[in-house]
């Protein structure tokens, strides 16, 4: 002859089966963000994998874009404002209600 499984009944005040799901989901909530970092990618300075093939000319070609772009501002600044400049008249604009809502 078998034997009944034995059974148990435990009451629980609603307060402490909502700590419980609490205390459940924040753990589960936690492993799983542990197993997903250590599955994420390296830090953007330690993974080259974004910037492509080596290609010298191509970096000659930026580059001389770039110092094309830095001697024309030195010669032209009338189009430039400094961030402090700009942060100023950014709030001057925002006070005065100029700026989309």
């Amino acid at each position: 002859m078998s034997t009944p499984p034995a059974q148990a009944t435990i009451t629980i005040s609603l307060i402490d089966l909502e700590a419980l799901i609490r205390r459940v989901v924040r753990e589960a909530v936690r492993e799983e963000l542990v197993r997903m970092l250590r599955k994420s990618r390296p830090p953007i300075l330690e993974d080259w994998e974004h910037e492509g093939p080596d290609e010298p000319g191509g970096d000659e070609e930026l580059l001389a874009e770039t110092l094309a772009l830095s001697q024309e501002h030195r010669e032209n600044q009338e189009g430039w404002k400094d961030w402090e400049a700009f942060k100023e008249e950014l709030k001057a604009a925002e006070v005065a209600g100029e700026l989309p809502s």
